[in-house]
């Protein structure tokens, strides 16, 4: 897990001297070693966080036997050792790098197909004077880049890009964060000219004559595997246990030490029971979470029954109202503007305050909920395709169901499936089905912007199913997209490297391709899902989930009222050209008085654009 920098300009402006500048930004992502490689008219740099092979040989940029290829490189490679045994590479190291470049040398573009891991990086062929550079299946690792005719910058965040070019809001992508809540996915970034290589894409640059070609090799939509209709259920589940063991064994393989964030959710609990399987006990892993010390939202004591159950010690780190104050500007720095919320905080303080220096790799259980379908709002999508399929004694047992597992009231229920199917493309709503927009707050300037269209919508409009169609969206265009740029923000912050062995590419087309019965059924979200847990760990996987389970709500209201009122009052930004911050504030006071009103996404969104204003030492966004 590393930083990757690479420059390259057609009139040899500074090359070497930016992608140092670029790797000095991002150090703290691997403060192992910093090396760089110049050719003419292209700089490549890389900081390391060494987790396999500790020796300098692994350290990068790194050459192939033959010479002709160099490489820079972000992630893990979890197949790597078969991948050597198969194709017999005859490498110098023990590093997943190598046998990355090795691989690359021999398959070139189709090495792709074989990859199993998170990985973002970029292969310079000499001979040929061309860029190879690709993002992983999910996205899991990021990569931003700069282009226009005379240059081509690469980074492994945006700050760092930030610093050296200077760069104009792109009030599109914020108009679409504010008016959605989607963010941080497709091309587009907050900032004008820099962009993102999508998931499952790569880049293809022949630096002679300019030619840049985008392409995807990975495609969830083109995934097919029929045999899973054929599957009986117990044998889907079967299926699925042996997918996710094979992820958690894999991902556990590190030559430094391992933890995990562990919480009392269905996905943590997961976690915990492979592991706990895999390496007989808790073995030398350090097991982390945080809490915090409110009853409604305290979830200590669960965790304590099944960690006390499988005899493994969790440390637990509280979380206060105060450590969201004193830590929110080095982590909204750390994040790269706008991230999810308290959660996301949490988090990177657990990360600072559990990890030591020899503790390098930390499993996460993200992802669960997005692949497997576990947010409430789907439910609405799933109904949809059977009003479809006509199958009306199928919807009545299935929202009579839903409505008493949720407990919700009918009227309840009958508007949030409205409003799910009325938001597939336009967004807007939160995970318990709420919606999060208020167009009062706005400036008529801002309103009269003409939003283009989402770049995900024909995407998902050539999907037949409805419920396919919104776990698509979410997986690449919406809830994961922003969760795993935090979990990366949140862990190489402090230079930790944070894997997500749920998101294994073989689990989730696993799970997209099950008939939408084994994801929803009798009312229960993630049915499958659940079942697994269920029948392979004697556990009940259908317990009612949480929609929220952090106090942001309740702290917005009263610990942080005034702090949150400082931030989105400041004189800096009051006139920031987006927010009518009078109303803005008079709404903020409404949500404090009034118990009814329980959701906060947009004045948290307020908050970090007014930071992410203030920062750049700008005066206005439009």
């Amino acid at each position: 897990m590393c930083g990757i920098a690479l420059c390259y300009s057609s009139k040899n402006l500074e090359t070497d001297k930016n992608t140092k500048n670029i790797i000095d930004s991002i150090k703290h992502r691997g403060p192992d070693n910093q090396s760089f490689t110049n050719f003419q008219n292209l700089s490549l740099g890389s900081c390391r966080l060494s987790i396999f092979d500790l020796s300098d040989k692994g350290n990068m940029p790194m050459k192939d036997n033959s010479g002709r290829y160099t490489i820079i490189y972000n992630g893990e490679i979890y197949n790597f050792t078969s991948l050597k045994k198969q194709f017999n590479l005859n490498t110098r190291t023990n590093t997943d790098t190598e046998v990355l470049l090795e691989l690359y040398s021999l398959k070139k573009e189709k090495c792709l197909d074989y990859l199993n891991g998170i990985f973002a990086f970029v292969i310079y062929d000499s001979k040929e004077n061309s860029l190879f550079c690709a993002r992983d299946h999910l996205g899991v690792k990021p990569f931003y880049y700069l282009r226009n005719k005379d240059y081509f910058v690469i980074s492994s965040e945006i700050k760092a890009l930030c610093k050296i070019f200077k760069n104009d809001f792109n009030i599109n992508n914020i108009k679409s964060y504010l008016s959605s809540s989607f963010y941080d996915f497709g091309e587009f970034t907050f900032y004008q000219d820099i962009n993102q290589l999508q998931p499952g894409h790569y880049i293809k640059f022949f630096l002679q004559n300019n030619n840049f070609q985008i392409r995807r090799y990975w495609d969830l939509r083109k995934t097919t595997n029929q045999d899973l209709q054929k599957k009986s259920q117990n044998e889907l589940v079967e299926q699925a246990y042996s997918l996710i063991e094979n992820s958690f064994k894999i991902q556990s393989r590190a030559d430094v030490k391992i933890g995990i964030n562990v919480s009392s959710g269905i996905d943590s609990k997961l976690m915990l029971y492979f592991l706990n399987n895999i390496n007989s006990g808790q073995g030398d892993v350090s097991a982390n979470s945080y809490y915090f010390d409110e009853e409604q939202f305290n979830e200590k004591k669960d965790l304590e029954k099944i960690s006390n159950k499988l005899n493994w010690k969790v440390n637990f780190y509280e979380i206060k109202s105060e450590d969201i104050i004193n830590n929110f500007d080095e982590i909204f720095i750390g994040q790269d503007g706008p991230f999810p919320g308290i959660p996301t905080m949490a988090k990177s303080i657990l990360i600072k305050k559990a990890y030591g220096p020899d503790q390098k790799v930390i499993l996460e259980a993200q992802g669960g909920d997005d692949i497997a379908g576990g947010y409430r709002y789907i439910f609405g999508l799933y109904i949809n395709d059977l009003l479809k399929q006509k199958s009306f004694l199928k919807i009545f047992s299935e929202i009579a169901k839903f409505k008493n597992i949720e407990n919700i009231t009918y009227s309840n229920l009958f508007l949030l499936i409205k409003n799910s199917i009325s938001t597939l493309y336009t967004g807007g709503l939160s995970a318990d089905g709420s919606k999060n927009i208020n167009q009062d707050i706005f400036t008529n300037e801002f309103l009269n912007i003409k939003l283009t269209e989402n770049e995900f919508s024909k995407e998902i409009i050539s999907i037949k199913s409805d419920l396919n169609k919104i776990i698509y969206r979410d997986i690449f265009y919406t809830k994961l997209q922003r969760i795993l740029k935090s979990c990366d923000r949140s862990s190489m912050a402090y230079s930790k490297e944070l894997r997500v062995p749920i998101l294994d590419k073989n689990v989730v087309e696993f799970f997209y391709n099950l008939d939408s019965s084994k994801i929803i059924n009798n009312g229960n979200l993630r049915y499958l899902y659940r079942m697994l847990f269920q029948k392979k760990f004697n556990e009940n996987g259908f317990e009612k989930k949480k929609y929220i389970s952090d106090p942001q709500i309740k702290w917005l209201k009263s610990d942080l009222f005034d702090w949150a009122y400082s931030v989105m009052s400041d004189k800096q930004t009051y006139n920031d050209g987006i927010y009518n911050t009078k109303k803005l504030l008079a709404l903020f006071e409404k949500f404090r008085d009034n118990d009814k009103i329980q959701n906060s996404n947009l004045f948290w969104q307020a908050i970090c654009l007014k930071k992410m204003l203030k920062n750049s030492k700008a005066d206005k966004y439009i």
